[in-house]
């Protein structure tokens, strides 16, 4: 393995030339033994536009994936269904267990954090486990009231956090969502519900499918772009 300053070589048994960019910004090349070092540089030359989108990509990722400190601090805001709550926190002397509660105030919504040593990425993984309570109480109610009104039974719902689907919809009417959906706006996280029960009646995306999520949702395009533009925020938080 060689490299020059802004980019590795890797020589390999492969019969073409290769470029890749990791998530830290550096290109690799992948070559095959032999490949001289002009012939290297030349297709950088003609690959130079895909090089530079392909960094610009992976910096605008990398900002999008803030770290825990970034965003799990005492008084930091938590956008649950899209609404910004205060994390409050109370440093509790040797406490076992870090307690996670929703707290209406006269004048707000709290999330209090209580517990021993509330760093970033502590209380990160207490959240996200009382979200994953609320989330399983709150889409399964909001799932069943909207499955009553399609007329339509549905089975087993379990929450879980994936990398990249919103939810699913078995066969057999068993339903999976994300917990993060509790982080966007009410209008949408239904859009999302509505859509997977519409696969109760639909296994694909027909017009026949559409028309059936139109039903409930008549504005379910524009929830649809708004779930797109602010996905890859929520699921990165």
């Amino acid at each position: 393995m060689t490299s020059k300053e802004w980019y590795t070589v890797q020589f390999t048994n492969r019969k073409t030339v290769g470029l890749s960019v990791s998530k830290d910004g550096k290109l690799t090349v992948r070559a095959p033994y032999g490949t001289s070092r002009l012939t290297i540089e030349r297709i950088l030359r003609e690959k130079e536009d895909w090089i530079r989108k392909a960094m610009e990509k992976v910096i605008k990722e990398a900002e999008e994936q803030n770290a825990p400190s970034d965003r799990y601090f005492d008084g930091a805001l938590f956008p649950l269904h899209g609404s910004a709550v205060e994390l409050v926190f109370h440093e509790v002397a040797d406490a076992d267990d870090i307690i996670v509660s929703l707290r209406p105030d006269a004048r707000e919504t709290l999330l209090t954090i209580r517990g021993t040593g509330l760093t970033p990425e502590r209380v990160q993984a207490a959240v996200s486990a009382w979200g994953r309570r609320y989330a399983k109480a709150y889409l399964e109610a909001r799932a069943r009231n909207f499955a009553e009104r399609l007329g339509i039974a549905v089975g087993r719902i379990t929450i879980r956090e994936t990398r990249t689907r919103w939810g699913s919809c078995s066969a057999d009417g068993n339903l999976n969502f994300h917990w993060k959906l509790i982080l966007l706006p009410e209008a949408i996280s239904d859009y999302v519900i509505v859509h997977e029960l519409c696969h109760r009646y639909e296994m694909n995306h027909s017009k026949a499918f559409w028309e059936r999520v139109g039903a409930i949702i008549p504005d379910y395009k524009e929830r649809r772009k708004k779930l797109k533009e602010n996905e890859k925020r929520i699921l990165n938080w």
